[in-house]
């Protein structure tokens, strides 16, 4: 796969998503809507990529129910190469409140990995980062594999070649930042868990933080900031993206979108500006459930330079 990507996910989910008129914690909640999707940020990551017309290869571990996101994801046009394992693939289960667009989730941990199927995924891995340009490396550590799990298929597919995007939280987001990532997409919450203190927000602060990660080696670092918007940072300058005023149909997933779309961008030779305007027209696009307004909302999204 020639300047493709390969997106890795540790620990895929099915997302079961329910959506009420209004939740009440501890009491009777009737559904007024229910779906199902395949997910888990790589595999979102590679399903917007396929939307946008990039195609991707989805690698990770599988349990027993691996046929319902073959299927899924063939459907979508995305190739795969994943590891089966014992144990049923995670359920997440995200309630959705109508009345203010809440959203209250529960995550399972997903099944155990043994050294052996770990060691396959290492190959797989490797293997892909020597055909793809980019490598993107997402989403929650699945019990039993290494707490230093990132860090190490960072290394694995920098040595191949591809540029490496991480996006994590907690120890494995630390952990993986050792082994220098190309790219990565923490938010507030995440940034204070890497500088061991609480954030204002402040543009001040936010630069500092941004510098910081760029003097020590990580060639673009991009803060979601959730209704804010975002910042962009890399070698060009670091900016601030405004959030457009929509009406938003769902939140999940604006993330990955987010990184799919810059990953897009940087693939299409988009530089900075342009870049983090687009990277967020995505993310606008899966907030309102309607790709066919991503040129609009590319134009109209504004950013502004900061230094």
């Amino acid at each position: 796969m020639n300047n493709g990507v390969a997106t890795v996910t540790l620990n895929p989910a099915i997302d079961h998503t329910i959506y009420v008129n209004t939740f009440t914690p501890n009491t009777l909640n009737r559904a007024e809507a229910v779906e199902y999707h395949i997910g888990g940020k790589g595999i979102n990551v590679s399903k917007v990529l396929s939307t946008l017309g990039q195609p991707s290869v989805a690698l990770g571990f599988l349990g027993r129910n691996a046929l319902y996101f073959e299927e899924e994801l063939k459907a979508a046009s995305i190739e795969t190469d994943f590891v089966q394992v014992s144990g049923r693939t995670r359920t997440n289960i995200k309630v959705i409140d109508k009345s203010n667009l809440g959203c209250t989730e529960i995550n399972e941990p997903g099944p155990y990995i043994d050294t052996a199927s770990w060691e396959k995924l290492v190959k797989k891995v490797t293997s892909w980062a020597a055909k793809c340009e980019y490598v993107v490396i997402a989403g929650s550590l699945p019990p039993g594999v290494p707490h230093d799990s990132y860090k190490f298929l960072i290394q694995e597919a920098k040595k191949q070649g591809a540029k490496t995007v991480l996006d994590a939280d907690g120890e494995a987001l630390k952990r993986g930042l050792q082994a220098m990532p190309f790219m990565i997409k923490p938010n507030i919450h995440e940034l204070e868990g890497l500088t061991g203190k609480q954030l204002s927000g402040s543009k001040q602060e936010l630069l500092s933080v941004c510098r910081e990660l760029l003097l020590a080696g990580i060639s673009v670092v991009v803060v979601s900031m959730g209704s804010e918007g975002s910042i962009y940072a890399s070698q060009e300058g670091i900016y601030r993206v405004y959030p457009l005023n929509l009406e938003v149909k769902n939140t999940v997933g604006a993330g990955d979108a987010m990184v799919a779309g810059l990953i897009h961008g940087m693939s299409k030779g988009l530089q900075a500006e342009k870049l983090a305007a687009f990277g967020a027209a995505v993310s606008a696009c899966q907030i309102v459930d309607d790709f066919g307004r991503l040129e609009e909302f590319s134009k109209q999204i504004r950013v502004e330079r900061w230094v």
